[in-house]
């Protein structure tokens, strides 16, 4: 039997997946990817993590038809390079190369938000629907767009760049140099900074009993728990939390007027007790609210979507 191979370069873990041609994951693993280091080195740790994983699954190389790498940031028209990244450390990186070094078979490289978007539409929670957006919530925010079941990465592959949209103008600096970006109020990273310095400003809050007075305990549902004990700083940081996404997925939704807009992330573990407040405002803000408007679902297959998608690259890219 064929396989395919996908891999995710994130800021965290490079992970590894094997995936079968009905697009099921049947293994994968991870290995900590200390981003500060050069792109040779990251890949060189993502080469021996696929030959680990074919060797544990008793894979043969010579079984893997194609490799999927999915990685954060802009990637050229032909799939060979990673332009930029505000994420990590990389410009104009030859990554397709990178990992050339250490395969022989074809290697297709697309941004990772792409990719869940991509798994999703195939086989996940817009399955059978022609057009969808995901939304990837995470250090920061990204997003894949599908439009007539194919993946929209504009006329240079540099589109569908979600996390940079604008919400406040005035708001803080984000990564790529503007202010207030959808990244800068709805990532993960931005939900912990919040709640964390609620608990700073007080020290007898819920959110400190919550995280038993370690800062780093904070997780991006510690304000959610809080609220739910009746902390009013908590409360003030899920419903501002809930008004920015409204914000961005009606901004999203009035532009594109996709079927579905996916959720993945952390984040999300919250289940309907997030979705279903973004839901109320998006919809009382959507400006064609009386035809029908865009579902807002849960991602269907959860952190396997990017190994997933990735893997998919090579029907997609041929």
């Amino acid at each position: 039997m064929k396989y395919n191979v996908g891999v995710s370069i994130g800021t965290r873990f490079i992970q590894a997946g094997i995936v079968d041609k009905y697009g099921r994951l049947l293994a994968r693993t991870k290995t900590v990817t200390d981003a500060e280091r050069s792109l040779e080195d990251i890949v060189a740790d993502a080469a021996q993590l696929i030959i680990t994983l074919l060797d544990t699954e008793e894979v043969e190389i010579k079984s893997v038809k194609s490799i999927g790498v999915a990685c954060p940031g802009v990637v050229d028209e032909e799939g060979t390079k990673i332009i930029k990244t505000h994420m990590m450390k990389f410009s104009n990186a030859p990554i397709r190369d990178a990992f050339k070094a250490h395969f022989s078979c074809p290697i297709y490289v697309e941004n990772d938000a792409h990719c869940i978007a991509l798994a999703e539409s195939v086989s996940g929670a817009a399955e059978d629907l022609d057009y969808s957006v995901t939304i990837h919530i995470g250090n920061g925010v990204s997003g894949g767009i599908i439009i007539n079941n194919k993946l929209y990465t504009g006329f240079n592959g540099a589109g569908s760049v979600l996390g940079h949209i604008v919400i406040d103008k005035n708001g803080k600096e984000c990564s790529c140099g503007r202010r207030g970006c959808f990244e800068t109020v709805c990532s993960e990273k931005a939900l912990i900074e919040e709640t964390r310095q609620a608990a700073i400003r007080n020290p007898e809050s819920k959110i400190m009993k919550i995280c038993e007075n370690d800062l780093n305990a904070i997780d991006g549902t510690t304000a959610y728990e809080a609220m739910m004990l009746g902390d009013p700083d908590a409360k003030q940081i899920f419903d501002t939390y809930v008004e920015n996404m409204a914000v961005a997925l009606t901004n999203i939704a009035n532009i594109l007027m996709p079927e579905v807009i996916v959720l993945t992330g952390g984040i999300t573990v919250l289940g309907e007790s997030l979705l279903r407040p973004i839901r109320e405002k998006m919809y009382e803000e959507i400006y064609s609210k009386e035809t029908t408007v865009p579902m807002l679902k849960l991602s269907e297959m959860g952190s396997a979507s990017v190994l997933i998608g990735a893997a998919m690259l090579e029907a997609y890219k041929k």
